[in-house]
């Protein structure tokens, strides 16, 4: 989305010395702003408004050199900027994909471990989602807050290819399980007590179910608004820098 700005609605009535400056210093207030919410204001925004699942990811948030959260583009002499969530992620998870849901209300965003369970033929594809049972003691110690670590995703995945044979093979390398003596596999449909997802093994003392499959995603209410946190947070940054960008073009 663009922002732009009536400068003398920020500064109020300017002398004529003052209003030659104006567009040299809208156009330093438009790239200031820019650079202000993307490595302040989003951050901040994104730490205070994504918790559900514990603190969110560097990617959502990005600022401060890392890679993620929000894009700006500024033409020199423009008082305007773009901004945006559209970033190049891996594998298509840009911001703009994954927080949709909790800014309009609706589905979640598919994560790539249902995808990967669903494309490697672990879940049947009348399931589309893979919703991680995290109370279950297979997450104990796999656990950052409310997230599930990375790796043992992947973990899960090996364990899978290991200990059984999917319908559809998935190509590429598969990292080694890193949990000896625990087996890995797919309940399609309902066994007896057991409910279609995947479970963790261990000898015969030792069930655990991880995921359940679910029909469809779970969905999330509209808790955010890409353009309300524009306007709020855009308006004390031009009330800040704008005259002081003025004043410094005259000196």
């Amino acid at each position: 989305m663009a922002i732009t700005f009536d400068v003398q609605e920020i500064t109020g009535e300017l002398d004529a010395i003052r209003l030659t400056q104006l567009p040299f210093a809208a156009s330093r207030a438009a790239n200031q702003l820019g650079w202000e919410l993307k490595n302040t204001a989003w951050p901040a925004f994104a730490r205070r408004a994504f918790t559900a699942s514990g603190p969110p990811v560097p990617f959502t948030t990005g600022g401060g050199g890392v890679a993620g959260g929000l894009l700006y583009k500024h033409s020199r002499g423009e008082a305007r900027v773009e901004i945006s969530l559209d970033r190049p992620a891996p594998k298509g998870q840009d911001p703009a994909r994954y927080l949709a849901p909790s800014e309009s209300g609706g589905s979640i965003y598919i994560t790539r471990f249902s995808r990967a369970l669903g494309n490697q033929g672990y879940m049947p594809s009348n399931f589309k989602y893979a919703a991680p049972l995290k109370g279950s003691n297979g997450f104990a110690g796999q656990m950052n807050g409310k997230v599930i670590k990375p790796g043992y995703y992947k973990s899960i995945l090996a364990g899978l290819a290991r200990g059984s044979t999917p319908t559809k093979t998935a190509s590429g390398n598969r990292s080694r399980a890193k949990f000896t003596g625990y087996r890995f596999f797919s309940v399609p449909e309902a066994r007896g007590s057991l409910k279609p997802g995947i479970y963790r093994a261990k000898g015969r003392g030792e069930l655990q179910q991880l995921f359940t499959f679910l029909d469809s995603a779970p969905t999330v209410p509209s808790i955010w608004s890409f353009e309300e946190f524009a306007a709020k947070e855009s308006a004390p940054i031009l009330d800040r820098i704008l005259p002081q960008f003025i004043e410094e073009a005259l000196k």
